[in-house]
């Protein structure tokens, strides 16, 4: 047997690993490199950044070569249960906190996917008694063949990655198509974009807004056995509230007992980058959100921290900033813009609110602390991709949060 595995990145390098480790010989290629001979190669397998319309895996599929995608290869070796999570907002915190729950109530249980982990790099660790937590981004449901979780959880659907995708059904499509792959299905049931699912068999539905499997009765969030009031768990903003409801709804099916689910929801603090309170500067609070990559996250966390100055702007990748025009200019103080897409910003808002531009990071870090002064909040909610000025989100915030204390150091 001999594989080509398209991705030289986390994926690629995972699943060469896993078929190392199988003794199957792989090749790793990509579009940097030289065309590959595709003949004498067995079967490849795709990175989720390698597209089905990219000319080599068309060629693949004329000469009937059979491609996987990294998970599906991964899911072919493993055991256990899996519980899949995705969405456009709150998959990576919603993964976590399931991951948290279970492992805290003495579950044997792996996280992975999407969230940084490739499945590969644990799908052999996994046992018949393990579950596996996977993030699953779009691109990754894509690629599912044979794949099947016990519980999967679709967040909500909102525009995003439209560089990728023709348009918002064709990416809304993608995302739906996990049903397929689930045996029990958890939506967010206030999401219109959902309401095709609600009311099948095997489909359980959350709600901030109705009585449903799980819900929010304006001070408790209540499932099955479980009740916890919100003032007692530590994650804020509306949007958590969600992710709580979603991980209730998809550990009740382990009949974990409630008391030490209580304790494993007041121990998780939430993960980097996403509504994270980074420090106080004379006055002002100073919270990192730089995992806001679209324009949904962005109204979310505004709508969270009403009455703050934003700094937004990054890579364009096609999202409809228009979106924002009845929640920014009504929730905000101030809005400074960074970045590829800051004079589409400037221009949809400078006649509705007060806009500054800034040219680097540590300027609008130090324009958004003197609009925010005295007493006042700044957040740091891109609403874009990093890649104009940053590798990553991850390295975007890790800026933004040198920003914030070098302005600390300072002024003390």
């Amino acid at each position: 047997m001999k594989g080509l595995i398209l991705g030289k990145g986390l994926s690629g390098k995972s699943a060469k690993e896993l078929l190392s480790k199988l003794s199957v010989e792989a090749e790793v290629w990509d579009d940097s490199d030289p065309p590959p001979d595709l003949v004498g190669y067995d079967f490849a397998v795709k990175s989720p950044g390698f597209s089905w319309e990219h000319p080599l895996i068309k060629e693949l599929k004329r000469l009937k070569v059979p491609t996987y995608g990294e998970v599906e290869l991964a899911y072919r070796f493993s055991e256990g249960d899996l519980i899949s999570v995705t969405g456009t907002n709150g998959k990576s915190t919603t993964t976590a906190l399931i991951h948290h729950v279970l492992k805290t109530c003495g579950l044997k249980t792996f996280i992975g996917g999407n969230y940084g982990i490739p499945f590969s790099d644990f799908a052999l660790e996994t046992t018949k008694d393990s579950v596996s937590v996977l993030e699953l981004s779009s691109f990754q449901i894509e690629d599912l063949l044979s794949f099947k979780s016990k519980v999967s959880v679709i967040l909500n659907v909102t525009p995003d990655h439209l560089n990728r995708y023709p348009s918002f059904n064709e990416y809304l499509k993608a995302k739906l198509r996990l049903a397929r792959f689930s045996e029990l299905l958890v939506i967010n049931g206030d999401d219109p974009n959902l309401s095709s699912l609600k009311g099948k068999p095997g489909v359980y539905a959350f709600s901030l807004k109705e009585k449903a499997d799980a819900y929010f009765d304006g001070e408790r969030l209540i499932c099955g056995p479980y009740s916890f009031r919100v003032k007692e768990l530590p994650l804020e903003g509306y949007h958590n509230l969600e992710n709580y409801l979603a991980c209730l709804l998809t550990i009740k099916f382990y009949n974990l007992e409630p008391e030490k689910v209580r304790t494993a929801l007041r121990t998780f603090t939430g993960l980097p980058h996403r509504c994270q309170k980074v420090a106080e500067v004379n006055g002002v609070l100073f919270i990192n959100d730089s995992k806001s990559t679209n324009t949904d996250s962005l109204k979310r966390a505004v709508e969270s921290f009403e009455g703050a100055v934003v700094i937004a702007g990054g890579s364009d990748k096609g999202l409809p900033f228009e979106e924002l025009l009845p929640v920014l200019p009504k929730k905000a103080k101030a809005l400074v813009v960074i970045g590829e897409t800051a004079p589409k910003l400037d221009r949809l808002f400078k006649d509705k609110m007060t806009v500054k531009r800034a040219e680097t990071l540590k300027e609008a870090v130090r324009t958004a602390f003197n609009l925010a002064k005295p007493k006042g909040t700044v957040l740091f909610s891109p609403g874009c991709a990093s890649f104009d000025m940053f590798k990553n989100y991850a390295h975007r915030g890790e800026r933004f949060v040198e920003e914030v204390l070098a302005l600390k150091e300072e002024l003390q």
